[in-house]
């Protein structure tokens, strides 16, 4: 007979499995219709929970026969064999009742006495033929986190990342949503290597209109050849399914509570960084460092970071000096970093370092004396074997040297590169990275490790995982970070993404309208994108709060600005102090819809709160290019009950009380007199 195994989350939504005798289908998914009229009578393509190829042939759903289904209020565990390969699946499903979000984690086994090539092997989720409407993030170099609503009437769609950076020419999300309704969910993949979500909506029972959705996740099915021996094992990247009443943005605290919780090891906050990129680029003088180093103690920096410039014995450009981690003989510090390391903790802060440990141009000292080590990838670079013990050990040892010599308390780890593709589409490269980087996380705690690819093009919940934090974007420009922020919020936690306030003095070199010259405003610029370039004049405070909602940090020239500038980001350096312990830890809601980079006019608000809502509140509003000096924001997760007490930053002797009611209805009003402006609001029950 069959069984039907029934689970309901807080929510009342269903999600239903039938296990018949060597079958199991699914039949509804957090209140979304799968299968056909409850059975599993469509075509292939519309049927199982696998979609598995090998070279022996693609293996159906129908194949594989369910040896063992176990249940329990919260999980499912199910294991089921095809015979021809000789092959063992099972899938652990694990519902996290409170917010109704599973996360299905699969793993292939192989059971025969022979060498098995997988070329496909996806979670499958196969939805009922019905009209859905799709969401998804593209994401390239400085453009980010780029979502869009997507038709797809009939036909197939592929999303993938590239060569190895998980978060470049798409995001590992997805959202559907049920056309004319509020029933949405959220696929979050934890991408181990190379990945790919495929949409197929090439068939239908009849109607065109509404054709099934079939959803595939997991590990890159592009020239996928991996060897499974026999008595080995895969285990597939996990996917969680996460229910949204509503858009994209409704779901965004929920998945930020899932990640604290489930997903992210509990970390210190991050120390207050100055890093010198933005100042002069790779061009390190001591004299001019020295100077930073004063202005960025006097604006409370703890710590001083020396980014890319000050390595390779060789010459050439910083990026083809990459691999070889010596000292510059004769630019940079000439070999005597560590005395200016030392003149960095004198002044009380603590030293870190920039290091990009997995490309290695073809000069460098270890490519040369052991081609062997490495593989190729574009433009003339190559990176590591890292399924050879003596490379993971070299590569170990050069992070601990340099950890060790410098007495970091941090290291940025960068990955400017695009890698090959090799036959297991870099999941066992993956596996030996995040192992490598746990040692020594584990080794030296006392170390934060930051996160980087070139910017945020492997910025996913995986790699989240394996870091302190990590950066979100190359573009410093504060209208990009605003908005590339609102679709990282979509996949991630506020508090481990790391943002920078950049800032150079203009000085009084544009007039006001009827001043004289002498007396214009002090002006200060920003950069426009990754460089100084395309400049722009900017607010200090401005510049400042659309990079402290989570790891906060300056660059640029800090020594130049006056007094005055450097007292403004004193005190923005203050406030991330007294707050950073609970940005870590809190959840973000989005009070306004994400928006992609161009647009620029509008309002940005963020509301970050713990993840069990109580205590205080924090919230960002900034008013872009936007006519309105007045908005409203309703709130989210506070007490109807309760009284809350909100002081606005800039003028805290003007606090105001409103009821928990009054906030989440009538909202949150805030008044900015400028474009370009920024309130930063707190709110205590």
């Amino acid at each position: 007979m069959p069984t039907t195994i029934d689970f309901q989350d807080a929510s009342n939504r269903s999600t239903v499995f039938v296990h018949d005798g060597p079958a199991l289908r699914l039949v509804r998914l957090c209140g979304l219709e799968c299968a056909l009229n409850g059975a599993e009578s469509g075509p292939d393509r519309t049927r199982g929970l696998l979609a598995l190829e090998t070279a022996d042939g693609s293996c159906e759903a129908d194949q594989f026969q369910v040896r063992d289904c176990r249940s329990s209020a919260d999980r499912l565990e199910v294991r089921a064999t095809q015979g021809a390969s000789g092959l063992e699946w099972t899938s652990t499903w694990t519902l996290q009742a409170a917010s109704g979000i599973w996360s299905r984690r699969d793993a292939l086994a192989n059971r025969s006495g022979r060498s098995v090539q997988v070329q496909r092997a996806l979670l499958r989720f196969p939805f009922a033929p019905a009209r859905l409407e799709f969401y998804a993030q593209g994401s390239s170099w400085a453009h980010e986190n780029q979502g869009t609503w997507l038709v797809l009437p009939l036909g197939e769609l592929s999303l993938r990342s590239q060569a190895g950076r998980t978060n470049q020419g798409a995001s590992p999300y997805f959202f559907l949503r049920a056309s004319s309704t509020d029933l949405g969910l959220a696929f979050h993949l934890l991408p181990q290597g190379d990945w790919v979500i495929h949409v197929d909506r090439s068939h239908t029972a009849g109607n065109p209109d509404e054709p099934f959705t079939v959803l595939e996740l997991g590990l890159t099915d592009a020239r996928l050849r991996l060897e499974l021996a026999p008595g080995a094992a895969l285990a597939l990247p996990e996917v969680l399914i996460q229910p949204v009443r509503g858009g994209p943005e409704d779901g965004a605290a929920a998945l930020h509570r899932h990640a604290l919780e489930r997903l992210l090891p509990q970390i210190s906050s991050a120390p207050l960084v100055y890093n010198t990129w933005f100042d002069t680029f790779e061009v390190l003088e001591p004299a001019r460092l020295e100077a930073q180093l004063a202005a960025a103690k006097e604006i409370g920096c703890e710590v001083f970071v020396v980014d890319a410039g000050w390595y390779g014995a060789g010459s050439g450009p910083w990026d083809r000096q990459v691999g070889d981690w010596r000292e510059k003989p004769e630019a940079a510090f000439r070999g005597r970093m560590a005395a200016f390391a030392e003149t960095v903790r004198a002044a009380g802060l603590g030293f870190g370092l920039w290091m990009e440990p997995e490309r290695f141009a073809a000069a460098s000292p270890a490519l040369q004396s052991h081609p062997d080590w490495f593989l190729p990838a574009p433009w003339g670079y190559a990176y590591p074997d890292l399924g050879r013990p003596e490379v993971r050990d070299y590569l170990q040892g050069e992070m601990t040297r340099l950890i060790e010599t410098y007495r970091l308390a941090w290291m940025k780890v960068d990955f400017n590169m695009e890698m090959g593709a090799p036959a297991d589409g870099l999941s066992g490269y993956y596996r030996e990275w995040y192992g490598l980087l746990d040692g020594l996380r584990a080794r030296f705690p006392g170390t934060f490790f930051e996160g980087c690819a070139s910017g945020g093009m492997r910025l996913d919940l995986n790699a989240l995982s394996h870091f302190g934090g990590h950066f979100l974007s190359d573009t410093v420009n504060p209208l990009d970070v605003l908005r590339i922020g609102q679709g990282a919020l979509l996949r991630l936690p506020p508090g481990r993404i790391a943002r920078w306030a950049v800032l150079r003095r203009l000085g009084r070199s544009l007039p006001r309208y009827s001043l004289p010259l002498d007396q214009a405003p002090e002006r200060v610029v920003t950069p426009g994108s990754a460089g100084w370039e395309d400049a722009f004049v900017a607010e200090a405070d401005f510049v400042c709060r659309a990079a402290l909602p989570g790891i906060f940090g300056f660059s640029g020239d800090l020594a130049g600005l006056s007094a005055a500038t450097r007292a403004r980001l004193r005190l923005h350096a203050g406030f991330y102090k007294r707050w950073r312990d609970f940005m870590t830890g809190s959840v973000a809601h989005l009070l306004t819809p994400v928006e992609r980079l161009t647009v620029r006019s509008g309002w940005v608000a963020f509301q970050l709160q713990a993840p069990d809502g109580s205590g205080p509140n924090l919230v960002f509003a900034y008013r872009l290019d936007d006519g309105a000096s007045r908005k409203c924001f309703p709130l989210r997760g506070l007490d109807p009950q309760r009284v809350y007490t909100v002081t606005s930053v800039d003028a805290p002797e003007a606090a105001a009380q409103f009821s928990g009611r009054e906030l989440a209805g009538t909202g949150l009003p805030v008044e900015l007199a400028s474009r370009n402006s920024a309130g930063v609001y707190i709110l205590q029950p």
